[in-house]
């Protein structure tokens, strides 16, 4: 075979060995930069998630603990309500300054579940703030409270990729009315 032949194919060869390495190279390292930018990603929206149900779930507690002490449910202890409508109002600015972290990071369907939620959980407000709220009302209101918290914790579940199962179905049994009136 000719020389310049052979070096030309050496030289073919060689280049040819060198695009491929560049490009095997590249795609490698392009995949592990996003592997590790959704990690990180995943890793805040699970602390977004997390503070945010922290705030509901506490503004719900709130109005359950209200609820209680006005004879809406049967468990629980009194409360004074002036100082809890009070840290009611403080949780709602927790849970709003939490809402922004959720609305920068969160995937379409955890936002609508998101907000589902804490309207519900103003609804909540809204019948305790009224003279003599309706029982019926209020339990029924609650319950849906709690369903909303569930649909929010699966889509929650689902962007984050937890795969471990549904959540559990809900009972009400604590939610039976006083017998004692």
């Amino acid at each position: 075979m000719n020389p310049v032949v052979t070096q030309i194919l050496t030289i073919a060869g060689v280049l040819l060995g060198s695009a491929a390495t560049f490009v095997v190279t590249t795609s490698a390292e392009r995949l592990r930069w996003r592997r590790t930018q959704s990690a990180r990603w995943d890793d805040k929206r699970l602390a977004a998630y997390t503070e945010y149900a922290n705030a509901v779930k506490r503004m719900v507690r709130l109005c359950r603990r209200i609820a209680e002490t006005r004879n809406l449910l049967a468990t629980g202890r009194p409360v004074d309500l002036d100082a809890a409508f009070a840290e009611l109002a403080e949780a709602e600015t927790e849970r709003a300054l939490n809402w922004e972290t959720v609305l920068l990071l969160g995937d379409p369907a955890t936002i609508t579940a998101a907000r589902a939620w804490h309207e519900q959980a103003w609804q909540l407000e809204r019948l305790l703030r009224e003279d003599g709220p309706d029982e019926a009302a209020f339990v029924e209101a609650y319950k849906n409270t709690m369903l909303l918290r569930n649909d929010f914790y699966a889509h929650a579940r689902a962007d984050l990729g937890v795969a471990s199962g549904t959540l559990p179905e809900l009972t009400w049994t604590s939610l039976q009315p006083p017998t004692d009136r």
